[in-house]
């Protein structure tokens, strides 16, 4: 039963276009933002189902041994918090999780006697590859309605407009930095 009501949201969020709605001209800018948040919600959503059913592992988990992947010798708390986007809390309770199941192992920092590295076990490797194997099925599955051509043409265009983004980004962070600047609107 509860297979079917995740199916019928699914549907109900895929067909109906929620991010459309009272669309015009005056909101595409908006609009292209939802329909890619959208998107990402889905995939992320069935990722994160899939990945728990099929290898008792939550997202954050497969996100965390993704970054240990190819990393024999570890990384840093610190760093792994950085890529992961989340508080070195967040991470040092999923490394301990992890520890716990043997997937992932703490070792010394060789330049810092008071910092962990975080790095993967053999079984953590193994389970780590089992999974990663499957998302990228998944994956390739929930992008197969698009032929090549058009997914090379949407990687670029998202690639410009992640570009022009950060571009914009820095140049902003630039004119704060600097106190004889006022931004629009700021008071300093």
């Amino acid at each position: 039963m509860a297979r079917a009501a995740r199916r019928a949201t699914v549907e109900l969020v895929a067909g109906s276009d929620l991010e459309t709605r009272g669309a015009d001209a005056r909101h595409g800018d908006l609009r292209l933002w939802l329909r890619i948040l959208t998107i990402h919600k889905l995939i992320n959503n069935e990722v994160r189902r899939r990945l728990r059913e099929e290898f008792g592992m939550s997202l954050s988990r497969f996100d965390l041994l993704a970054q240990l992947d190819g990393k024999p010798e570890g990384m840093r708390m610190g760093e792994l918090s950085k890529r992961l986007m989340v508080t070195t809390g967040n991470i040092t309770g999923l490394v301990d999780e992890l520890v716990a199941e043997g997937l992932v192992q703490r070792l010394p920092d060789p330049t810092n006697r008071r910092a962990s590295l975080a790095a993967m076990t053999p079984k953590g490797r193994k389970a780590f590859a089992a999974a990663a194997k499957a998302n990228e099925s998944w994956i390739a599955e929930m992008f197969s309605g698009l032929t090549a051509a058009e997914k090379a043409a949407m990687f670029d265009m998202l690639g410009r407009q992640k570009a022009d983004i950060a571009s914009r980004l820095q140049d902003a962070g630039a004119q704060e930095s600097r106190p004889d600047k006022k931004l629009k609107g700021v008071a300093r």
